[in-house]
């Protein structure tokens, strides 16, 4: 087939506008998110303290997202945001447990690690971060049925995040969860950065 002049520039045209939004389409979904984007090393901000529906001004985790499931468990991108009215800082890993349905500690509590990224949340921006969730059958014979408590690094005071999870007695963390760096932005399932 062989195309006119007008044809064959609109032909370009289109192809070129095609690359171009997709392009555009790439830059967008790896950039950073600027709310959370760490700020230059001359400008801090104090540590997020814990936040609670009941309780905003700091940093509230406060959602969960299922993302890859994996043999013998499945991973969650869980939200971070800064409810308060100043801007506030986190660094690391958080620290997590499994609590059962009497208050109480079901293994040990994991640590939060200060092992990671500045993320500098303005108010109302959001953080993100990685959790895994062994299937506890695999590690222990009889494990407990709880709720996830998430600690924010240099926070003492937990989280109730109202994620069940199972964990086996005697072992941090029932045996059964492991975390990554806190990082900045929204997390998006199913999708690596």
């Amino acid at each position: 087939m062989k195309l006119g002049g007008k044809q064959l520039t609109a032909v370009l045209a289109i192809a070129g506008a095609t690359i171009l939004l997709q392009a555009a389409a790439v830059a967008v979904l790896t950039a950073p998110s600027h709310s959370a984007a760490p700020r230059h090393a001359a400008v801090t901000a104090p540590a997020c303290g814990n936040a609670h529906l009941g309780l905003p001004g700091g940093a509230l985790v406060w959602a969960s997202s299922q993302g890859d499931g994996f043999a013998g468990g499945m991973g969650y991108l869980l939200e971070i945001t800064n409810v308060g009215r100043h801007a506030c800082s986190l660094r690391g890993v958080p620290g997590a447990a499994v609590q059962d349905y009497n208050g109480h500690l079901i293994g040990g509590k994991i640590p939060a690690s200060g092992a990671g990224p500045l993320v500098i949340l303005e108010p109302g921006a959001t953080a993100h971060f990685q959790l895994a969730m062994h299937e506890p059958l695999i590690v222990c014979a009889h494990p407990v049925d709880g709720d996830l408590l998430i600690y924010l690094p240099g926070q003492q005071q937990a989280q109730s995040h109202f994620l069940g999870a199972g964990a086996c007695p005697g072992l941090r963390g029932g045996g059964t969860l492991s975390l990554e760096a806190i990082q900045p932005g929204l997390g998006v399932p199913y999708y690596s950065f």
